[in-house]
């Protein structure tokens, strides 16, 4: 079954719905097991499956997908993080330069921090010297 006819399935049974058609006995509770066991394969799928499907789906509809899109949308945020994130690493939308320029700066200043404290130890290991030469 493709993602289209499961969300086709989803949205004609009555119970897995908002309808005045469903079983008024079904508790929220069952609801949403009923749903999550419609998700329970995209749980077993490995990181690079769940990100093909991404791109089928792209290649499928012409546009990068939305949540409500995915059934197993709750899988991508639990595996990949915010939804954006997940969007680039299936590489259906590029990467966010605000995110890149970042991640730099961030390179960087760990970089400068660790050539300070190299520094540092050093001038410590110089002094440390100096003072036993004083003292002979």
């Amino acid at each position: 079954m493709n993602q289209r006819e499961l969300k086709q399935s989803i949205e004609e049974n009555p119970n897995l719905t908002d309808s005045e058609k469903a079983d008024p006995d079904l508790t929220v509770a069952e609801k949403n097991r009923m749903l999550r066991d419609i998700r329970a394969p995209y749980y077993q799928m490995s990181d690079e499956e769940l990100l093909q499907l991404i791109r089928d789906f792209v290649a499928e509809n012409g546009r990068v997908p939305e949540r409500k899109d995915l059934i197993y949308d709750v899988v991508i945020k639990q595996r990949f993080g915010p939804w954006g994130r997940a969007m680039e690493r299936a590489g259906v939308r590029p990467v966010a330069q605000k995110y890149l320029e970042k991640k730099r700066r961030r390179t960087e200043r760990k970089q400068l921090a660790k050539e300070r404290r190299r520094l540092l130890r050093e001038e410590k290991e110089m002094e440390a010297a100096r003072l036993e030469e004083a003292a002979e």
